[in-house]
């Protein structure tokens, strides 16, 4: 179990440095992009570009990337693997290229539903470009994350920030507005694609598509789409209804705060990078319902921990940041910081669901998280403004992650201490006290929350830095 253990953080920090890298470089130059667009609508509509792609890269992926995870360690076959993923690339090749053709046929329409008019198609076109790029480099690249070699993520992922926002700054210095965002974007996309088939081109093979495979990979993956659909809707039905209901200029607000939020994802992608191979490759194990439920437990406090150390600075940092009305993404900052670490505890317990294939119940867990954001935005957006919409968007996460432990811990898939469910509890007082502005309250709950933590832990903090000394 130590040795487990020790990979498993290993792969944490490791992609933990990596994606603290590759989110370095944006969040520098957040200020000057914002500087260079000074009208909120205009990053508005940049990042509306951002989350058409994501929409239609669901789509696109159908879930395959996942099962290529899942069938890759099924056999130690090395043909076999070839197999599994040469397969998985044609299957994203075809169903991202009709993505890309539904969304340009179809322009118009979605440029109404997405952006609040049927003027906005060159956003349409060019993100149905994007999505292409996306899915098929989501797939492209599978191989090396399967293989481990961390080395080249942290090569890669750099020098593609780097060139992107070296070339979006460029062409938006140049007089192409926020259409220079979106160039760049395209333009880095395609270089990140080619540079992942040229060193993994040797992993993929056209005459090595197995029907069979194909339905194993489909029967593992077409589940999952609602599942990334609804990960999508969480990012993004708040921006659409904003964009509906108050205008373009809130949604770049709201976005400029969720992009500093985004810091919380060094933590959460540093997860998601280390996981699906640590998880899969252990999975067969005696312990493994022990061992999941440690990790989901240590990633709540991490996070819940996250969370209280940053309340104090932050109109702090969006006023040393930003200007003008950039500086009010703070009022949504704290509720997005701590969503994306939300969906992180999800996908913990929620992967016990892919261990015994039965990932349904995942699904059904995150629909109805996102039916409960939806809702709440309707009267949440009326009554606060895009604050209101970044707490249902937190409250969605939180109800996920209450019905994920709630169905795993029934089917004796996951087993939680009775002092992580009280600082639990403790953390739902910490932001509502938060929303509501009740500052003594807030001060209280903390001060318990930390001490809860604090005699909870400590020894489990003891034993992991003598399992990394060894």
């Amino acid at each position: 179990m130590k040795n487990r253990i020790k990979l498993f953080l290993e792969n944490f920090f490791a992609y933990g440095f990596i994606n603290i890298l590759n989110k370095i470089v944006p969040l520098l130059m957040l200020p000057i992009v914002t500087r260079m667009l000074p009208n909120t609508s205009d990053f508005g509509r940049f990042d509306l570009f951002n989350m058409i792609i994501n929409f239609g890269s669901s789509f696109a992926v159908l879930g395959i990337y996942d099962a290529i995870f899942r069938e890759y360690f099924e056999k130690d076959d090395l043909q076999y693997k070839m197999k599994v993923t040469s397969t998985g690339m044609q299957i994203v090749l075809l169903s991202s290229f009709v993505v890309m053709l539904i969304l340009i046929i179809f322009n118009k329409a979605f440029s109404q539903i997405f952006l609040g008019d049927a003027n906005s198609t060159f956003i349409i076109v060019t993100a149905a470009i994007g999505v292409f790029l996306s899915a098929n480099r989501n797939i492209i690249s599978a191989p090396t994350r399967m293989q481990n070699r961390r080395t080249i993520y942290v090569v890669s992922g750099l020098s593609n920030s780097i060139a992107y926002y070296g070339l979006a700054i460029l062409l938006v210095y140049i007089g192409l507005g926020y259409q220079g965002l979106i160039y760049g974007n395209l333009i880095a996309s395609l270089g990140i694609l080619l540079f992942f088939w040229i060193l993994n081109k040797k992993e993929f093979h056209f005459k090595l598509y197995d029907k069979e495979i194909a339905k194993t990979l489909l029967k593992i993956g077409l589940p999952l789409l609602p599942v990334f659909v609804i990960y999508w809707a969480f990012n993004s039905t708040d921006k659409i209804m904003i964009t509906h209901m108050l205008d373009v200029a809130q949604v770049g607000i709201y976005s400029i705060g969720a992009r500093v939020a985004s810091i919380s994802q060094f933590i959460y992608q540093a997860f998601a990078g280390g996981w699906q191979y640590f998880a899969f490759s252990t999975m067969r194990d005696d312990d493994q319902v022990q061992l999941t439920s440690k990790i989901f437990e240590y990633l709540g406090i991490i996070s819940f921990l996250a969370f209280i150390i940053l309340i104090p600075f932050n109109q702090w940092i969006f006023n040393l940041l930003f200007t003008g009305d950039y500086t009010k993404g703070a009022e949504v900052f704290p509720y997005l910081f701590l969503s994306p670490l939300l969906l992180m505890l999800v996908q913990t317990a929620g992967n016990q669901f892919l261990v015994v294939k039965k990932s349904f119940y995942m699904t059904l867990a995150l629909a109805v998280g996102v039916i409960v954001n939806i809702i709440m935005n309707f009267f949440m957006i009326r009554a606060y403004g895009i604050v209101g919409c970044s707490l249902s968007t937190l409250t969605g996460y939180a109800i996920s992650v209450l019905m994920v432990v709630i169905v795993t811990s029934k089917m004796k898939l996951l087993k939680l201490s009775n002092a992580f469910k009280i600082i639990s509890i403790l953390m739902v007082g910490v932001v509502l006290c938060l929303f509501f502005k009740l500052h003594l309250i807030l001060c209280v709950l903390v001060f318990f929350c930390v001490l809860a933590i604090t005699l909870g832990y400590w020894r489990d903090v003891k034993k992991v830095l003598v399992n990394l000394k060894r």
